[in-house]
């Protein structure tokens, strides 16, 4: 249920292009996974939701839009924000179009917004906080379309079209227009490898925090107590019940249990799954 109040936001980082296609297509595809898998349980138990929550993606685009039969869109309102456009700004003028027509392509195949933003531009902040409200509480939202690559781009979902963006030069061993777009940015900026995240990311010492660490392992314990009394009560309403239906002490009458359900043995005594 919670799929039909999902929103996700993307940030890849315009002044490192060497790591924006590598996150994005990684988290994208990650995405369009998890998510079709639940519209799929959705549509089982609850078609016409299921079948809405498509719909009104699909109708950011309009039955006219000249590309509707040519996109992969997710079914969830994604935002691409491309962070720190004042380094980006600076940028040799070819990279910055390679870079935002690419960006702008990607987002419009998949049906996302798009939004250069920059924590020291204000004009940015704002316009940024604009869309990020509309996504949380449903308000207004600027239609004011960016594409100008020497520009912050600013492109919501439906209002790009494959005839503004143009074409990729086309390239030997490309099978699509997404595929040649990918392959002209990766000639462009070779992509760094990926790193390889810790099990756990918040106990990686690059990313220290005194004050938020503290709070974290302090919050932990209280978790694991918390987790501790929870079995402790479950292992007491357990034995409880059994003791109360079949008598304390007589083991064999649990036989009944083993041919009802799937039974696991604990410490204390029987679980039904």
């Amino acid at each position: 249920q919670c799929v039909k109040n999902l929103s996700v936001v993307i940030c890849v980082d315009l002044s490192k292009p060497e790591t924006i296609w590598t996150t994005l297509e990684s988290l994208l595809n990650t995405i369009k996974l998890r998510v079709k898998k639940v519209i799929a349980e959705l549509k089982r138990d609850c078609p016409s939701e299921a079948n809405q929550l498509v719909a009104e993606c699909l109708a950011r685009y309009g039955p006219d839009h000249p590309d509707k039969d040519n996109l992969d869109i997710i079914p969830v309102p994604i935002t691409i924000i491309g962070s720190k456009y004042d380094e980006f700004q600076n940028f040799d003028p070819e990279k910055k179009k390679i870079i935002s027509k690419t960006l702008r392509y990607v987002a419009h195949h998949h049906g996302a917004h798009l939004c250069y933003f920059s924590s020291k531009m204000e004009a940015l902040v704002m316009k940024t906080r604009g869309l990020l409200g509309h996504l949380v509480f449903k308000t207004q939202l600027s239609k004011t379309v960016v594409t100008d690559h020497s520009k912050p781009v600013y492109v919501l979902a439906g209002m790009d079209a494959m005839s503004q963006i143009g074409q990729p030069p086309a390239i030997v061993g490309s099978r699509s227009p997404l595929d040649q777009w990918k392959q002209l940015f990766l000639s462009t900026f070779p992509q760094e490898a990926e790193a390889v995240l810790p099990e756990d990311p918040t106990k990686d010492s690059k990313y220290n925090e005194s004050i938020i660490d503290s709070v974290r392992i302090q919050k932990d314990e209280e978790l694991e107590r918390f987790k501790k009394l929870q079995e402790r009560k479950m292992r007491e309403e357990v034995s409880s019940g059994i003791n109360a239906e079949y008598g304390v002490g007589n083991v064999n009458a649990l036989d009944p249990i083993r041919s009802k359900c799937n039974v696991h043995w604990i410490a204390t005594g029987y679980i039904c799954q």
